[in-house]
């Protein structure tokens, strides 16, 4: 059988993330599955601030910023570099080099083609009240942190758009094969038993759901701080 148009267009990157989404949205409306629904919904509009994210759109930077040592009178000043993390505990090192993407995929295809066009990086700002912390973990209370930020590289958020467009062919070729060609963006379920459609729709659930969906760092305030829509 030869694969519908709405495959080929996505597999070959013809259409964007967003138009594959809403392509998606349309065909799964048959089922009536609210799992699904708000999977695309949240990937369409954005994830509200209380949802558990999914584990690709939670990714990990380098900790970058500006320093001095010594008195006022008398320093050593770096700015813009690699800040160490001492004997920073496993669990908090985590928690701060954790960046969390609540954008939605045109937001987010907005931000790296903000990134690319000016040069710039994405980045998640330190809270100043966290910088004592940092020095500390490195033993050196002489080191005055003036600025931090988590940095995070433009191929990383791209490949968020990878994930969700992988499971998205996942998705139709299952349909295709199920329900055959889908560029009418209709498809019709009266031919399948109550058995059989239970069954498609827990395949796509897996294929929404396959990852961890425990949110790091619930209740710390890092996870609060600024997250990846800032470039600079």
């Amino acid at each position: 059988m030869a694969k519908s148009k709405i495959i080929k267009d996505l597999a070959n990157s013809s259409v964007d993330t967003i138009t594959a989404l809403k392509r998606t949205k349309v065909l799964v409306s048959a089922f009536n599955n609210a799992e699904i629904s708000k999977w695309l919904d949240y990937e369409i509009s954005g994830y509200p601030t209380d949802a558990t994210l999914p584990s690709y759109r939670k990714v990990h930077g380098s900790l970058r910023g500006s320093y001095f040592k010594g008195s006022m009178a008398n320093h050593m000043t770096w700015n813009n570099v690699s800040i160490p993390l001492g004997k920073m505990p496993d669990d908090i090192k985590e928690l701060l080099l954790s960046v969390k993407f609540h954008e939605s995929v045109e937001a987010l295809r907005m931000l790296t083609e903000k990134s690319k066009a000016v040069g710039s990086e994405i980045s998640k700002t330190i809270p100043a009240d966290f910088f004592s912390n940092i020095a500390h973990f490195n033993n050196d209370p002489y080191m005055i942190i003036t600025s931090a930020r988590v940095i995070v590289g433009e191929h990383i958020v791209s490949n968020i758009f990878s994930v969700i467009e992988n499971k998205l062919l996942d998705m139709l070729m299952i349909l295709e094969k199920e329900f055959g060609c889908l560029d009418e963006l209709d498809i019709d379920t009266t031919a399948k038993s109550e058995e059989e459609i239970e069954a498609i729709n827990n395949k796509i659930l897996v294929l929404v759901y396959n990852d961890n969906r425990v949110s790091i760092g619930d209740g710390n305030k890092i996870k609060d701080s600024t997250i990846a829509s800032e470039i600079k």
